[in-house]
């Protein structure tokens, strides 16, 4: 930060003194949602969410392509998932274990367990797909039904936010908008529904394209969040949380569109050279028949045809030349999985690549998870504080001063072989313990397995002393 920016006014007084411009200029409230409606629908970042989800889902340009219209050509489509399988690895190499949530205080410890349950982390999971593919993803905390704390995932094309800094950081409001099917006088329709969030509540809206008319059904606008007991809440903050992919918020599919394209392109370009070039031209001399078509057909039928006096046939063999297109399906490969910083799986020296060889060829994804998990751990951050702050509203607790640190398990690829020497030639040096926690089968399992064995050991032991006892003590009684 520069000096001058200390003396800077916040960025959300110049938003709000924009909008209060544009409302003493003639233009409502309503007006400018519309307006920030349209441009964010029609901004490049908008169109940008919509091609990660699509190629996600793999549904590509490819399948746009049209070539001459010639009836005998092949037109094939070929679709790969490079993109599903990047942001998957992604994910599941950062987000696939549950994370360690520490802190000392174990009455806290425990409230955090009950919040950060099975259906958050799955929650998380979703979240960390959403971000790399669209660049960020939001998360939205509300209370449910029982009154509990919850967490949903927003479509992160259909939540168009304003921001309170320039890094975006903390959002000072933000409209939602989304499609919800209706009947009208017997009629099924879909109508778009748009809300406005803000820090004195929510606004609702229908937008019937041209301009935002209240929502009657939802209730045109509240002063709160929810109702806790039948008394309504209002967040001291907005309860919209972004989770960031980069600090750019530039999505995986910008990196490594085009690649795909002309992959998929080349893929599909040989896969029609191979359909139309035949393998077998037949070579007819004298042939009796009418039309080569009568001659497939004897030729198919009766395995023979009829040929005229001094008549012969003969096969050409082709074979067409794809040795430079597969070359270069090659050299496109590597670079998506270079440019999407993944690992290309069918790497056939990867099995048996040491622990070093393995550390190198996973540095690109673990380089990329590290700033996906730095943009994580600011993210968590303001989680925590809705989180306490649910707390002290259930009167579980003030823990507001309490350290909470996330712990990414990651889904490491390790040489299992050298570890386990390394294991074995660290005993003396290390603890049993701290062994047993490094060695690669080592699970809590383990450790109550343990524990059984030694008691049952410890019980042998002792049934052995006191039968050993008991017949040296006869032995002795015989004696005198």
């Amino acid at each position: 930060m520069l000096v001058e920016d200390l003396y800077k006014r916040p960025y959300y007084e110049y938003l709000n003194d924009i909008i209060r411009r544009m409302v003493g200029e003639g233009l409502t409230i309503n007006e400018v949602l519309v307006q920030e409606l349209k441009d964010w629908k029609n901004s490049e970042n908008y169109k940008s969410m919509l091609t990660g989800e699509k190629y996600y889902l793999e549904k590509m340009d490819i399948r746009e392509n049209k070539r001459q219209e010639i009836e005998w050509k092949s037109n094939i489509k070929l679709e790969h998932g490079f993109a599903k399988k990047l942001v998957n690895q992604k994910v599941g190499y950062l987000l696939s274990k549950d994370p360690t949530i520490a802190t000392e205080d174990k009455t806290y410890a425990e409230h955090l367990k009950q919040v950060f349950n099975r259906k958050f982390l799955k929650t998380l999971k979703n979240i960390g797909k959403e971000a790399i593919n669209k660049g960020k993803a939001y998360l939205y905390v509300y209370f449910d039904e029982e009154g509990n704390i919850a967490f949903k995932k927003l479509r992160s094309q259909q939540v168009i936010p304003f921001w309170k800094d320039s890094e975006h950081t903390a959002i000072q409001s933000f409209i939602y908008f989304y499609s919800e099917t209706i009947y009208e006088n017997k009629i099924k329709k879909v109508i778009e529904k748009v809300e406005y969030h803000h820090e004195k509540g929510i606004d609702y809206y229908i937008f019937d394209g041209a301009k935002l008319v209240p929502d009657d059904v939802a209730g045109l606008s509240v002063g709160h969040n929810f109702m806790i007991n039948g008394e309504p809440f209002l967040w001291e903050r907005i309860p919209l949380i972004p989770f960031k992919y980069n600090e750019e918020e530039q999505p995986l599919i910008e990196s490594i569109k085009s690649l795909i394209d002309n992959y998929n392109m080349q893929a599909s370009t040989n896969a029609d050279i191979l359909a139309d070039i035949a393998q077998v031209i037949w070579k007819l001399k004298n042939y009796g028949g009418e039309d080569l078509g009568e001659f497939l057909g004897d030729l198919n039928r009766y395995r023979a045809i009829n040929l005229d006096e001094n008549g012969d046939v003969d096969t050409i063999q082709s074979k067409p030349e794809t040795d430079a297109n597969e070359k270069e399906l090659e050299r496109g490969r590597k670079t998506i999985y270079e440019f999407g910083r993944g690992v290309d799986t069918t790497d056939s020296n990867l099995g048996n690549a040491s622990g070093v060889a393995l550390r190198y060829r996973y540095s690109d994804l673990d380089m990329d998870c590290n700033i996906l998990e730095t943009e994580f751990q600011a993210s968590l951050e303001q989680v925590i504080w809705f989180v306490n702050r649910y707390l002290q509203v259930k009167k579980l607790g003030d823990f507001s001063n309490e350290k909470v640190d996330f712990i990414f398990n990651r889904d490491i690829i390790i040489s299992e072989s050298e570890v386990i020497t390394d294991c074995a030639n660290s005993v003396g040096i290390l603890d049993d313990k701290t062994i047993r926690e490094n060695h690669p089968w080592y699970t809590d399992d383990v450790e109550k397995r343990l524990e059984v064995q030694r008691k049952k050991e410890m019980d042998i032991h002792d049934n052995y002393d006191t039968t050993f006892q008991k017949k040296q003590g006869d032995v002795n009684g015989k004696d005198a």
